[in-house]
C-alpha cells in the first residue's frame, strides 16, 4: 500500500511566473517632475541656477505649445493654475514653445492676460517674461552631394566628372549633425519674480508703484 503524498508542490514555478507576470504589469510610479532646465533649453550656468531657485520657491506649471494644442484649452488651464488659492506656493505658469509654433504661444498668452485683466479682484495683475533657448535637434548626414561635389570648375560637358572627397568629408560621412532650434520660454504670474526681473526684464499691467 502505497504511503500518502505530501502536498504537491509541482505548481511553484507557475505561481512565480503568475506572480512575475503581476510585477511586470503593476503601473510604473511616475518619477519626479521634470527639472525646469532641461524642459526649457537654457544653458547658461546663470539660467540654470535661476530656474532651480524658482522650482525650489514656486509651483510651476509648464505647457508645451505645439500647431495642435487648443487655444481655448490651454488659456483655460493657465487661469485655473493661476488663480489656484489652494496651495501655499505662489503659481506661475511657463508656455513653451519651438520657433515655428511660438506665433500660437504669444496669442495664447496674450488672451489669458486678458481674461486676467477683466476681473475685479487681485487676481487681475499679471507679470511677464521672456526667456529664449535653443534645441539641439540631431540631422542625420547623407550621402547626398555636398556643396564641393556641386561644383565643378568650368562646364567640360562631361557627364562622368567625379571630384574626390577631402580626408575631412570622409571622416564625417554618415555622422549625424545637429541644428539649433531656437525655443521661447513666456512666464506668467500674478505676482513679481525678481529671479526673473533680473534675468529677463518684466512687462506687467500693475500700476507703477
Amino acid at each position: 500500500m502505497n504511503a500518502p503524498r505530501g502536498p504537491q508542490r509541482g505548481n511553484k514555478t507557475t505561481d512565480t511566473s503568475t506572480k512575475r507576470k503581476r510585477a511586470d504589469t503593476e503601473p510604473i510610479a511616475p518619477n519626479k517632475k521634470t527639472k525646469l532646465e532641461a524642459s526649457l533649453n537654457l544653458s547658461s550656468t546663470e539660467d540654470i541656477k535661476m530656474l532651480q531657485s524658482l522650482e525650489s520657491k514656486y509651483d510651476v506649471r509648464v505647457h508645451s505649445i505645439i500647431s495642435s494644442s487648443k487655444i481655448q484649452k490651454k488659456v483655460a488651464g493657465i487661469l485655473q493654475h493661476l488663480t489656484n488659492r489652494t496651495t501655499s506656493k505662489t503659481s506661475v505658469i511657463v508656455l513653451r514653445a519651438k520657433a515655428p509654433d511660438t506665433g500660437k504661444l504669444v496669442s495664447i498668452a496674450e488672451i489669458a492676460k486678458r481674461e486676467l485683466g477683466k476681473r475685479t479682484d487681485d487676481a487681475h495683475v499679471w507679470f511677464q517674461y521672456i526667456a529664449l533657448g535653443e534645441e539641439l535637434k540631431e540631422i542625420p548626414r547623407g550621402g547626398g552631394n555636398t556643396i564641393i561635389e556641386e561644383t565643378k570648375l568650368g562646364d567640360t560637358g562631361d557627364d562622368d566628372f567625379e571630384t574626390m572627397k577631402t580626408p575631412f568629408e570622409r571622416a564625417i560621412e554618415g555622422q549625424p549633425r545637429w541644428r539649433g532650434i531656437p525655443v521661447m520660454s513666456l512666464f506668467l504670474s500674478q505676482v513679481p519674480i525678481e529671479e526673473l526681473k533680473k534675468r529677463y526684464g518684466e512687462q506687467t499691467n500693475a500700476e507703477p508703484k
